[in-house]
């Protein structure tokens, strides 16, 4: 297959960059300054706020001034500007999915303008800055033995990369009376030329000098189900569908139940920039 699709996600739950290339990190995607997933918005009670439930974040759109700071935009918003790669300021413990790490706080105009955006008090914007604690992928049960110790994360949910083929969403489509795209799952690499969910058996992908080994299958939420353009969930479509032909078997039934899988979280083996129109080479199991 080929790579058809790279997205970058500045902002967690934020609207992403389509690009033609990027460099793979341990850590995840990076263009340029930017890394996947680098900032992320949590509540008065330090909890990280999602799509999920607030889903006028997929609305907030993210550009890159050429003065090196991070320009954040949101409906009826004014432009807010970050600084990239803070090394200093408050360091704040976070947590994703109980896995924990640190961020360092924006400071009090981020926090206004994320409560005022999201109508919510005491929100505050964290960074997660190459310098501190980061996530252990090896502490989360989900992985058993797949993630190796020293494997890490920032900001991002399961992993550092999310990887479908345009196979897997064009069986699905097949199946909806209403077609979703590839926005509506946040992969970061969109593959073609593979048959559907072929990506469920792939062991090591190779693209380009990029090496990756696979994690899971990736747990799917209803997130699925919020249009990415306006910020309104479409109804139960494509989860409904998903949960009739792709639900786990087994012992991974205990920890998704009735979430689908769609896609598969991978981890770098080594780092490498990656284009689109790149060739995808899998090992299976």
């Amino acid at each position: 297959g080929r790579v058809s699709q790279i997205f970058l996600y500045p902002v967690k739950s934020g609207r992403g960059w389509d690009l033609q290339e990027a460099e793979c990190t341990r850590l995840g995607l990076r263009h340029g300054s930017i890394r996947d997933r680098q900032w992320m918005i949590v509540n008065e009670k330090n909890e990280w706020i999602s799509a999920r439930k607030e889903r006028t974040l997929v609305l907030v759109t993210s550009t890159l001034d050429p003065d090196g700071t991070l320009c954040m935009d949101a409906p009826g918003m004014p432009t807010l500007r970050v600084p990239v790669g803070m090394t200093e300021g408050k360091v704040v413990n976070t947590s994703v999915w109980g896995l924990e790490g640190e961020g360092l706080d924006c400071g009090d105009e981020a926090a206004d303008w994320c409560s005022t955006y999201l109508k919510k008090p005491n929100c505050r914007l964290y960074y997660c800055a190459d310098h501190l604690r980061k996530r252990q992928l090896d502490l989360y049960d989900g992985y058993n033995d797949e993630a190796k110790p020293g494997e890490e994360v920032g900001f991002q949910d399961y992993g550092p990369y999310l990887l479908i083929s345009e196979a897997s969403l064009d069986n699905l489509n097949a199946k909806l009376e209403q077609p979703v795209g590839s926005r509506n799952f946040r992969a970061n690499i969109m593959v073609s030329g593979s048959s559907p969910h072929a990506e469920d058996s792939w062991k090591f992908v190779k693209i380009g000098e990029a090496e990756f080994r696979t994690l899971s299958q990736c747990i799917r939420c209803v997130l699925t189900t919020v249009d990415p353009d306006t910020g309104v969930r479409m109804g139960a479509e494509p989860l409904k569908t998903l949960r009739k032909y792709r639900q786990a078997s087994g012992p991974l039934r205990q920890l998704t139940g009735d979430s689908p899988l769609f896609g598969t979280n991978v981890v770098t083996e080594e780092e490498g920039t990656i284009h689109v129109g790149d060739t995808v080479f899998a090992a299976f199991e």
